[in-house]
């Protein structure tokens, strides 16, 4: 079978864990070449290249703090050096967080959009510039979340970032469309992580699957539910699809 991908280099942001590396093992499996951003945890990321290596694929990371202002050329010519031309850019990396909109801090509103918005925006320009000067019809996936489209309690600054983004990924795909760039969203429901765990005050298996309780698929995400949608996006599949949206959440937007 043709693999979807094959030869092709993608940029993964935040991929060591979580639907990041869910993603990047999808690609890999397709023949992707892939470059994983990280902040911190060397190894989750040693981890994750290994794993990726083993489908016989170049496979290379980065740790560094996006926050600087220099993080994003940093990343475009780190991904050159070590991929060649970049075909595929996933925008993953983000901060979520839970605090009554009463209580919300300027350091939290600050932080939801400094990782959820500001970040993919600049990292989008710089590999849209290297994208439009190699003349390379490429595609960019931002993750979003359900939460830009289905307001919940306690996690305002978080749905305006996400919101933000969303809003945001429409302009870019009406201009980046003259270049043949892509760029398209994928927005997940409650996903089985870690860190979602630990925000929703639901560690134990038990307390985590009663959250799972009205979604119509009966359960609640996990990081390999978004890796189809992100290998349809960055293929010749969706070859004349730009400024879309798949939500994918078993149904909770439904409700």
């Amino acid at each position: 079978m043709e693999l979807k991908l094959l030869g092709r280099n993608a940029v993964i942001t935040g991929a060591s864990k979580g639907i990041g590396r869910a993603i990047a093992k999808a690609f890999a499996k397709e023949g992707a070449n892939i470059l994983i951003t990280y902040k911190a945890d060397h190894a989750a990321a040693l981890s994750c290249c290994s794993e990726l290596r083993s489908y016989g694929i170049n496979a290379s990371s980065l740790s560094i703090d996006m926050s600087n202002s220099t993080a994003y050329e940093e990343i475009t010519r780190y991904a050159i050096e070590r991929l060649g031309i970049v075909d595929i850019l996933v925008n993953n990396v983000g901060a979520f967080s839970r605090v009554d909109f009463l209580e919300t801090t300027t350091q939290e509103y600050h932080n939801a959009f400094e990782v959820n918005m500001r970040q993919p925006f600049f990292l989008t320009q710089s590999i849209s510039k290297h994208m439009r000067n190699n003349n390379v019809k490429g595609s960019i996936i931002n993750i979003s979340s359900l939460s830009a489209v289905r307001a919940r309690s306690r996690m305002v600054h978080y749905q305006a970032s996400k919101a933000a983004l969303n809003a945001a990924t429409e302009g870019m795909a009406a201009e980046l469309g003259s270049y043949g760039i892509r760029i398209n969203t994928i927005s997940p429901g409650l996903t089985a992580t870690a860190s979602n765990k630990d925000q929703w005050g639901a560690k134990s298996t038990k307390k985590w699957d009663s959250r799972a309780a009205g979604i119509p698929l009966g359960r609640t995400g996990v990081p390999e539910d978004y890796a189809g949608a992100a290998i349809y996006f960055a293929s010749d599949d969706s070859k004349w699809v730009t400024g879309a949206n798949i939500i994918i959440d078993g149904g909770m937007a439904l409700l």
